[in-house]
């Protein structure tokens, strides 16, 4: 991973501040000097990505902090970004004791923090090796499951492990149960064909990759038909929405509107921005 770490201490009113330093220093380390896939990486390889720690409560050596979670992906022969991850999980709680070493075992619990950072590590690379390879994320995907199960045998305490956790399906015990449904499997094929097929060769066909990305869109309607409110569809117009009307805005009249159809349709949030940005744009 090539990961960036912020700890926003805003709401904190400690004098020593240092302790803050060293968390972000150690989950950097933590993070980066780690290896967690088998083979060689080189550093173009590594999966960009980035956590930032809202720091909420501080007593001590006892945190509460909302975290938000990205992670991005470049397109084939181009300097191009695509968001691939958007995540915030609120109200996690852990444990840190200045110069603290983060120790982690795969199959045994030790703190929620390295916890943590170990499960949305094997999620970032694994939605990451989703869109190269057809489901080439399972073995990331069964790793954040056995963290997830191994925490919530391990601790009482916050974390957000067990499935009555913050918002409804809105925590980490669902959001690994949704990886490994059947029933999102087509979400997670659009995704490869999405990236592979539709971004990675439109810096040379330009409208076929825009064709594909249109499939992979229809792709998410099987999903949405059968599970309306997804949250896995709200966690991916999160990432792509954005990207979503940038690449339409180009597009025929009549592939506009059956875009703009489509997604109005399953993310009605934002269909005042596909309407305005993909049907009134200009080409």
């Amino acid at each position: 991973l090539n990961c960036t770490i912020d700890v926003i201490t805003n709401q904190i009113q400690a004098t020593n501040k240092q302790i803050f330093d060293d968390l972000k220093n150690s989950i950097v380390q933590f993070m980066n000097n780690r290896k967690w896939v088998s083979g060689e990486v080189s550093p173009n390889e590594k999966i960009n990505c980035n956590i930032v720690f809202e720091i909420t409560k501080f007593d001590i050596d006892f945190f509460e902090a909302n975290v938000n979670i990205q992670s991005s992906r470049t397109v084939y022969n181009s300097a191009y970004n695509t968001k691939v991850f958007s995540y915030l999980d609120n109200g996690v709680s852990f444990k840190y004791a200045q110069f603290q070493a983060l120790e982690y075992q795969e199959n045994s619990f030790t703190n929620n923090l390295t916890s943590l950072l170990a499960f949305y590590a094997n999620i970032i690379i694994g939605l990451d090796f989703d869109t190269y390879q057809l489901y080439g994320g399972d073995p990331y995907f069964s790793k954040a499951l056995n963290i997830r199960d191994v925490a919530n045998a391990g601790t009482q305490q916050g974390g957000g492990w067990h499935s009555g956790a913050g918002n409804g399906s809105r925590n980490k015990y669902f959001l690994i149960d949704n990886l490994l449904d059947p029933r999102f499997k087509p979400l997670r094929s659009a995704m490869y064909r999405y990236h592979i097929k539709g971004l990675d060769v439109m810096h040379e066909e330009l409208e076929s990759g825009r064709s594909e990305v249109y499939e992979s869109v229809k792709d998410l309607n099987k999903v949405f038909q059968a599970l309306p409110n997804a949250y896995m569809l709200k966690l991916f117009f999160s990432a792509k929405s954005d990207e979503l009307v940038q690449i339409f805005s180009k597009a025929n009249p009549s592939q506009k509107t059956k875009i703009v159809e489509l997604l109005g349709k399953m993310d009605p949030s934002n269909r005042g921005r596909y309407e305005e940005g993909i049907l009134k744009a200009r080409n």
